[in-house]
C-alpha cells in the first residue's frame, strides 16, 4: 500500500499521471490521454512492479484522472526520478516488513476477590487463559516471562489456576500463585484450588495453599468447603489437615452435615476424627442413628462411646421416644445391650411416657404393661426386674443402677417387680444377696402340708403346716423371703400374725398360727409356734421358698 502511494505522489511529479479530465466516448488507443484500460496497459509494459490491485486502487482513488500517451517519451531525468522514487517504496515495504509485530495481548490470569460468601453468577470471558486448555507450555512460560499483572481482580469463571489443579498440574499452580495469582481464584461454581487439593487428597498442596493463606471456611455455590470435598473423597490425611482449621463444623451441605459426609465415606476412621472435633451437645439425626447403628452391628465399641459421649440424649429409633437400651431388653438383645452399657449409656434411664407402640408389643407381661402405661419413673431396672431378665439385671446394678430408686406415684420399687416375676435370681439380687438353694432352702407340700429345711441337700428340720383353703389356695412356685416381722399384724384380716415371713413382697408368707390337718388359711402358710419361731431365727432373708 505505501508501494502504491509513492508511485501516485511520483506518478504527478514525473507527469506519468494527468489530471485533465478523460473525454467521454474516446476510445483511441493513441490519443494523447488515455482512458483507464490504455494506462494500465502502458503501466503494465514499463512498469512490471505494478500489479491489478495497484491499477485498480490507482483508477477508484483518482477519479478524473487519466494517464498520459507521453510516458513513452518522458524525459530520461523523469525515468531515473521514477525508478528512484521505487526503490524508495521498495525499502519502506522491506522496513516495515521486518518490523516487530506488535504485542499479543496476552490473557491475564484473574484472582477472586476474597469474600466470606460465595460471589455471584459468572460474567466471565469463557476463554480466559485458553493456551492452558491445550497445554502450549512456550506460550504458558511467555505469559510467565511477560511479567503481566496476575493480580488482578477477578470474575468467577474458567480461568488458568483451576485448570491447572483439576489436571492435577500443580507445578503450574505455584508458578500462578507465585506470579501473584490470587490462591482463592475461583471457577463459575466457586470452586477453589484448595478445594481441589483436598478432593484429591494432595496433602503437600494443601500445606501450600494454606501457607498462602488460602482459606479453609472459603465455600463454593453449595456452601461446601475444603473439608467437604476432602470427606466426600474419604482422603483421611486431607481430613485430619483440615479439621482443626474449619471454625463451623456442623454447618451442613445441602441436606448432608459433615457426620453424614464422613459416614458416607465408609471410612470409620474419618468418621471418629470428624465427631472428636464435635461439642458433646449434638442432637440424634439420621445420620447419627444410621452411625450408630452400623457401630453396633460391627462392634465397634470406641466408635459407639463416641457417639454416645457427643449426644447428652440417649439413642432412640426414628421418630420413637423409647431409648434403644430398652429396646435391647424388652426384645432380649444381649449383644446391643451390653455394648450400649459398656459404652456409657445410663443404667437409670427412665422410660418415657407414652411409651413407643412397638417397644409396647414386646413388654408381655400385663402387669408391667399397666405400669409403664399409667406410671411414671419406670427405669431400665424395673424393665429388667419386671421381665425376669437376670443377667440385665446383674448387669445394670453393676453398672451403677439404683436399686432403692422408686416411681414417684406408687412408690414401686426393681424388687416389687422382680418379684411378681418369682424369678428368684432377680429377686435375690436385689435383695442384695441370698444363699443359693442349693445351699439352704425351704421346701413345702401342698399335698402333703408338711415344709422341710433343706441344707447343702441335707433335710436338717421338718414341720407340719397348714396352707391356704379352697378358694385361697397357696400358689406354688419360686419364692425368696423378702422381709421378716417379729410383730406383724394383717392390716387384711385385722389379726396378728407373729414371726411373719413375707415372701417375694407378697400378701402372703410364712407365720405362726393355728396347724389344721388340712389346708385351712386364706393363702399363708401357718405353722407351729416353735417350728415358727426356729425358722425366724435362723432362716435368713434371701433364702428360696419352693412350693410344690
Amino acid at each position: 500500500m505505501a508501494a502504491i502511494v509513492i508511485f501516485i505522489l511520483f506518478g504527478f511529479r514525473c507527469g506519468i499521471v494527468s489530471t485533465a479530465p478523460r473525454e467521454r466516448g474516446k476510445t483511441s488507443w493513441c490519443s494523447e490521454t488515455k482512458p483507464y484500460f490504455a494506462a494500465r496497459y502502458d503501466v503494465k509494459t514499463h512498469f512490471p512492479v505494478q500489479n491489478n490491485l495497484a491499477s485498480l486502487v490507482l483508477y477508484r482513488l483518482t477519479p478524473g484522472v487519466t494517464l498520459s500517451a507521453s510516458t513513452r517519451n518522458m524525459r530520461l531525468s523523469n525515468v531515473r526520478t521514477l525508478i528512484s522514487s521505487m526503490a524508495v517504496a521498495a525499502i519502506v515495504v522491506r522496513a516495515t516488513s521486518l518490523a516487530p509485530d506488535p504485542p499479543a495481548q496476552i490473557p491475564i490470569l484473574a484472582n477472586v476477590p476474597i469474600s466470606p460468601t460465595p460471589a455471584g453468577p459468572s460474567l466471565a470471558d469463557p476463554a480466559a487463559l485458553p493456551v492452558f486448555d491445550v497445554r502450549r507450555s512456550h506460550i504458558i512460560d511467555g505469559c510467565f516471562r511477560s511479567e503481566t499483572e496476575t493480580g488482578a481482580p477477578a470474575i468467577r469463571g474458567p480461568n488458568a489456576l483451576i485448570s491447572a489443579a483439576l489436571k492435577q498440574e500443580w507445578e503450574i499452580v505455584r508458578r500462578l500463585i507465585d506470579a501473584g495469582a490470587a490462591v482463592e481464584t475461583a471457577d463459575e461454581t466457586g470452586l477453589t484450588a484448595l478445594m481441589v487439593a483436598a478432593k484429591q487428597g494432595n496433602v503437600e498442596m494443601l500445606r501450600t495453599l494454606l501457607e498462602r493463606q488460602a482459606r479453609p471456611n472459603f465455600m463454593d455455590f453449595e456452601g461446601r468447603t475444603a473439608l467437604h470435598y476432602a470427606l466426600a473423597a474419604g482422603k483421611l490425611e486431607a481430613v485430619e489437615l483440615l479439621l482443626p482449621l474449619t471454625s463451623n463444623l456442623e454447618a451442613a451441605s445441602g441436606s448432608r452435615d459433615l457426620l453424614t459426609l464422613a459416614l458416607e465415606s465408609g471410612n470409620m476412621r474419618i468418621f471418629a476424627a470428624v465427631l472428636e472435633r464435635l461439642p458433646a451437645t449434638l442432637q440424634w439425626t439420621s445420620s447419627t442413628r444410621r452411625a450408630l447403628e452400623f457401630a453396633l452391628n460391627a462392634d465397634l465399641k470406641e466408635q459407639v462411646r463416641l457417639l454416645l459421649s457427643k449426644h447428652p440424649a440417649p439413642p432412640t429409633r426414628e421418630g420413637g421416644t423409647v431409648p434403644l437400651i430398652a429396646y435391647a431388653i424388652a426384645k432380649d438383645d444381649p449383644a446391643m445391650f451390653r455394648t450400649l452399657l459398656a459404652c456409657g449409656s445410663d443404667p437409670n434411664i427412665v422410660i418415657p411416657k407414652p411409651a413407643d407402640k412397638e417397644f409396647m408389643s414386646l413388654v408381655k407381661a400385663k402387669y408391667l404393661r399397666m405400669y409403664i402405661e399409667g406410671e411414671t419413673g419406670i427405669n431400665l431396672l424395673m424393665l429388667a426386674a419386671g421381665l425376669g431378665r437376670t443377667d440385665y439385671v446383674r448387669a445394670l446394678l453393676d453398672a451403677g443402677a439404683d436399686r432403692n430408686r422408686s416411681t414417684p406415684r406408687e412408690k414401686m420399687l426393681p424388687l416389687y417387680f422382680a418379684a411378681w416375676t418369682e424369678n428368684w435370681q432377680c429377686v435375690q439380687m436385689l435383695l442384695g444377696g441370698g444363699p443359693e438353694p442349693a445351699q439352704l432352702r425351704v421346701e413345702i407340700s401342698l399335698k402333703q402340708q408338711n415344709a422341710m429345711v433343706i441344707k447343702d441337700g441335707v433335710t436338717i428340720f421338718t414341720t407340719k403346716v397348714s396352707t391356704g383353703r379352697q378358694g385361697f389356695t397357696t400358689p406354688p412356685g419360686h419364692y425368696v423371703i423378702t422381709d421378716k416381722d417379729r410383730d406383724h399384724r394383717s392390716t387384711i384380716y385385722k389379726c396378728a400374725m407373729p414371726y411373719f415371713m413375707r415372701l417375694n413382697c407378697r400378701d402372703f408368707g410364712m407365720h405362726e398360727g393355728v396347724v389344721q390337718p388340712y389346708p385351712a388359711s386364706h393363702g399363708c402358710i401357718r405353722l407351729p409356734s416353735d417350728a415358727a419361731k426356729k425358722l425366724f431365727v435362723e432362716i435368713p432373708v434371701g433364702t428360696v421358698v419352693q412350693i410344690n
